[in-house]
């Protein structure tokens, strides 16, 4: 196996592809430097020991443990150290494998690269192939463990190599001697036979080494000779890399540097071109190929700087056009913003001097801050212009170039005209500046507003004071102050605030003074106030006492509201205690007391129900009446209040109502399960006596029912408890007549309460579905017997009687559902073979039909809205059961059946086959 590289791997062929690749190593070496390395070898032979994670300096060593299926039966076994290479002993296994192969282990310096150093085992020392590998370059013998084998996978922690002992000296032990004892006649025979086998396969191996050897020698004649040969490709190529490399540079060529490159190139080629041989024609034709794209390289550069002289000349005269036109615009822009700042102190000045004017009337505020604010649309206008002309020219001014700098005195730069940014930043002030003063015009219209509404009042004040100073001496006695307060504010003040007053203000004066008038003023309205305040207090007691009596209503309301609440919730809060056992209790209940105990607790819920909606009407109701407003806010809330706690209930009621109801379900379903148990015993106790009697389900249906056309559930109950029990019942298992009762249920299928003989014989016959193709034959014997037709795969066939042994086979007597033929058939055959299987009653839907009640699906009219209101639609996959066998109606050609739908139970006619042929259902 080749390992993925390359490798001879057991071939027993270099093929000359050996590590020394002709530079004399390996094998090469000559008869000097053979006993140069023997004499290595006798030096490096001493009896210590090595150092840790190496074989030591043993003579013998021994390579075990090996996984790789392919190299581990190579390289195992033990080693002898027989030369030294590159310094460091090298060893020999002491059995060649079985294809005569040598194995070596040695070691290989990094002469050939890091990557080919370290210790190896191959055939030869530096040959091409090798069968492991351990990349230590440091230790003096081979490492115990880390090796690599094959020498591309990873490590094999189990492969060990270790020293081992000297072997034994050859030779017989001492004592051995005089003539062959009894017995070992034959031991020297089979020693001998061995012995000449030895020597014919050492001769063989010695034939094979010969015949390696001259391959060996072929091999390094052809590698000598691709050593040549490789030797002057590799002149060539770098004779031509020198070439390559000057004409590379030409890649880079410039006007400038043409000449001399190309000259470079011309010595190179003179002195390099004959070295290239075989590749001289490449090269000269890269060499002509390069010159001519460096001078068509240096001819296309010319042009473009001839091209780009001409373009920045464009480009500068168009510069300089748009300096010149941005040095107007920015003169013209510099008029603007000048008008504008002035416009904007002349406005600032405006408004101070109206700050500064005296003002005693409102009319007059007015009229002259509204002229003020008129003037201040002329003013801005011109800021207005200067900053129309920015957002208009502002573009082409930006983008003109800035003019070449230019080293001119301080003075000079002083003298500079404003800047674009300079001069849109002073348009923007003299804007904000009028904008900022405009606003000003209003603080002070507000506040120039505000004293002359202060003068207005201190006039009209003055006035008053005057009408009510009868006496005209300058102050305002007891009666001129009660004259004025009746006058005024049509309000009597008391004697005590009278008294109040003087005190306050007057003092151990005659009357208030004109100075204090505004003071009379603000005591005569706190004295109105508090005649107001006692007059509210009065008010407010009697709306108080008025509230409480209208609350005290509402509150009974309230109460009888909460007594409701209050019984529902104690009810329902009963109905959850005994809810909470339910699903505990399902488990361990029979279905008649789950059932039982479902319908109490059904009452119970509803009775809760009925009260806590009583309650919830009366609490819906509450609020709707008018209330005094001030007890809205309380109503509201108490409404809120009691229709939680409705809610409440209801969530209640509703959890109480679904724990029932799943406690029903699962009574109901448990209910089901044991009166289908108990059917099936009942139906099991019937077939018994089928077998038994040994008449048909038809001839036992007419035993139960005597002179009846139907079986009643007393009939069924008398019938079926009369019955012993069927095989395989425990003796202690009962069918009392309320089990039997509740078993009539599943031969009751159209809860008619009367069971008719189809439905009877339906759920007493045994059917089988031909799985095979065999004959129906007309007796139990099939010797001499004839046969009456052959039963096809897939037909339904009625049992009759049996199974019954024939010989080696099991047969049946059954009636064909297809035509009605009755005979035997076989069931099993004598060599394994299945012919019937248990089914053929089971049928499935394979295309969406109805379940009708009656058999008949063309009802006159007055039975269309029954037939709608009865049917059913079967969908695809649903199973349903015979009841009575498919037979053709009449007029439409279908072909109907009576079945009952396992998935509910529902018991119907269904259309198994169209007039067209097309199939609805498929037996199972």
């Amino acid at each position: 196996k080749d390992m993925g590289k390359g490798k001879d791997m057991g071939k027993g062929k270099d093929m000359g592809k050996g590590k020394d690749m002709g530079k004399g190593k390996g094998k090469g070496m000559d008869w000097g430097q053979q006993q140069q390395s023997w004499g290595q070898q006798q030096q490096w032979q001493q009896p210590s020991g090595g150092a840790a994670g190496e074989v030591g300096q043993a003579k013998n060593i021994r390579i075990a443990g090996c996984k790789q299926e392919v190299v581990g039966p190579i390289i195992c076994g033990e080693y002898t150290m027989t030369q030294m290479n590159h310094g460091k002993p090298a060893y020999t296994k002491a059995a060649q494998g079985s294809n005569g192969l040598a194995v070596m282990i040695y070691f290989w310096d990094e002469r050939d690269g890091a990557a080919a150093s370290g210790w190896w085992i191959g055939p030869t020392i530096g040959g091409n192939m090798v069968w492991g590998h351990h990349s230590n370059r440091t230790s003096a013998t081979p490492p115990t463990t880390g090796w690599q084998a094959p020498h591309s996978s990873p490590a094999d922690p189990s492969m060990v190599v270790s020293a081992v002992g000297s072997p034994m000296p050859m030779g017989a032990p001492a004592g051995v001697g005089g003539p062959p004892r009894p017995g070992q006649l034959g031991l020297m025979a089979q020693q001998q036979a061995q012995q000449a086998k030895i020597q014919a396969q050492a001769q063989k191996i010695a034939e094979q080494k010969v015949q390696q050897e001259q391959l060996r020698l072929k091999s390094e004649a052809e590698a000598k000779q691709k050593a040549v040969e490789m030797k002057k490709k590799q002149a060539e190529q770098q004779a031509a890399m020198v070439i390559r490399k000057d004409i590379m540079k030409l890649k880079g060529v410039t006007p400038e540097s043409f000449e001399k490159l190309k000259e470079e190139l011309a010595v190179t080629m003179g002195t390099e071109f004959e070295k290239c041989g075989s590749l001289q024609s490449s090269i000269q034709t890269e060499n002509d190929k390069a010159l001519a794209a460096s001078k068509e390289k240096v001819e296309q550069i010319i042009e473009m700087r001839k091209k780009n002289e001409e373009r920045l000349k464009e480009m500068e005269k168009t510069r300089e056009e748009a300096r010149e036109k941005a040095t107007e615009l920015l003169a013209e822009l510099g008029l603007l913003v000048e008008a504008a700042e002035k416009a904007a102190t002349a406005f600032g000045e405006r408004v101070k001097s109206l700050s500064e004017k005296s003002l005693l009337t409102e009319s007059a505020v007015n009229t002259a801050c509204s002229k003020v604010e008129g003037e201040a649309e002329a003013f801005s206008e011109k800021a207005k212009a200067a900053l129309d002309f920015i957002k208009e020219k502002g573009s082409e001014i930006k983008a003109a170039p800035p003019a070449a700098s230019k080293k001119d005195d301080k003075d000079k730069a002083a003298e500079a005209p404003p800047t674009f940014q300079q001069l849109s930043a002073k348009a923007s002030a003299a804007k904000g500046s009028i904008a900022k003063d405009l606003r000003m015009v209003k603080t002070l219209q507000t506040k120039l507003l505000k004293k002359a509404s202060a003068s207005e009042v201190m006039k009209k004040m003055k006035a008053v004071f005057t009408k009510y100073d009868k006496n005209k001496d300058a102050m305002l006695d007891r009666k001129e102050i009660a004259a004025l307060a009746k006058g005024e504010y049509k309000f009597t003040v008391p004697e005590d605030s009278l008294d109040l007053i003087f005190k306050a203000i007057v003092g151990e004066g005659k009357g208030v003074k004109a100075d204090d008038f505004h003071r009379l003023i603000c005591a005569v309205g706190v004295a109105r106030e508090r005649s107001k305040d006692q007059e509210r207090k009065a008010e407010r007691e009697q709306g108080e006492a008025e509230l409480a009596e209208a609350k005290k209503k509402v509150q009974a309301v309230i109460d009888e509201i909460g007594t409701a609440l209050k019984a529902a919730s104690t009810d329902v809060t009963e109905l959850g205690n005994q809810t909470r056992a339910l699903p505990k209790d399902g488990k361990e209940m029979k279905s008649q007391a789950i059932l039982a105990r479902a319908a109490e607790l059904e009452a119970s819920v509803k009775a809760a129900a009925e009260k806590a909606k009583v309650a919830a009407e009366q609490a819906e109701k509450f609020g709707c009446d008018e209330v005094e407003k001030v007890l809205e806010k309380w109503v509201k809330a108490e409404k809120a209040r009691m229709s939680n706690s409705a809610k409440t209930l209801e969530l209640q009621i509703s959890k109480a109502k679904t724990a029932v109801s799943t406690f029903k379900d699962q009574g109901t379903k448990k209910d089901a399960a044991e009166v289908k148990e108990l059917g099936a015993k009942a139906m099991k106790r019937l077939r018994a006596a089928l077998a038994e009697k040994k008449v048909t389900p038809l001839e036992l249906f007419k035993e139960v029912v005597g002179s009846k056309e139907t079986i009643s559930k007393d009939a069924f109950v008398a019938f079926v408890g009369k019955l012993p029990k069927a095989e395989g019942e425990k003796e202690d298992e009962t069918l009392s007549d309320e089990d039997l009762a509740r078993a009539y249920v599943v031969l009751d299928e159209e809860k008619t309460g009367a069971v008719t003989s189809e439905t009877f014989v339906a759920l007493l016959r045994s059917m089988m579905k031909v799985v095979k193709d065999v004959a129906l034959t007309g007796t139990l014997s099939l010797q001499d017997s004839k046969s009456l037709r052959r039963l096809e795969a897939g037909e339904a066939l009625e049992v009759l009687e049996g199974p019954v042994k024939e010989g080696e086979l099991t047969r049946v007597r059954g009636r064909a559902v297809q035509d009605g033929q009755e005979g035997w058939v076989t069931v099993a055959g004598n060599q394994g073979s299945i012919f019937l299987k248990e089914g053929g009653s089971t049928f499935k839907i394979v295309k969406e039909t109805i379940l009708t009640e009656c058999f008949e699906i063309d009802a006159p009219p007055s039975e269309v809205r029954k037939i709608k209101e009865s049917t059913r639609k079967l969908k695809l996959g649903e199973l349903v059961e015979v009841r009575e066998w498919g037979k053709k109606q009449e007029g439409t050609g279908l072909t109907r059946m009576k079945c009952k739908v396992r998935s509910d139970g529902l018991v119907g006619w269904i259309t198994t086959v169209g007039n067209t042929g097309i199939k609805f259902v498929e037996m199972v």
